[in-house]
């Protein structure tokens, strides 16, 4: 599993972008790192909690935080 695949689980480039109030672009940049951006883990950004919920659950927020851990 991959950060491009918890994406695409949890609605896919477009929806997730809308819920958590970011462009498409922004999320490709992610997919392309395969990895988070380090405000998700300093604690200024809450956007893994923001998909989990926004999915029902499809993804998990340690999920999300596990594979995209930068590198």
């Amino acid at each position: 599993m991959n950060l491009k695949s918890c994406i695409e689980d949890a609605g896919g480039v477009y929806q997730v972008a809308q819920w958590i109030d970011l462009t498409p672009r922004a999320l490709y940049k992610w997919i392309k790192k395969d990895a988070l951006p380090h405000t998700e883990f300093s604690g200024t950004t809450n956007y893994c909690e923001t998909i989990e919920k926004k999915s029902n659950g499809k993804v998990k927020k340690e999920t999300l935080l596990k594979v995209g851990r930068p590198k």
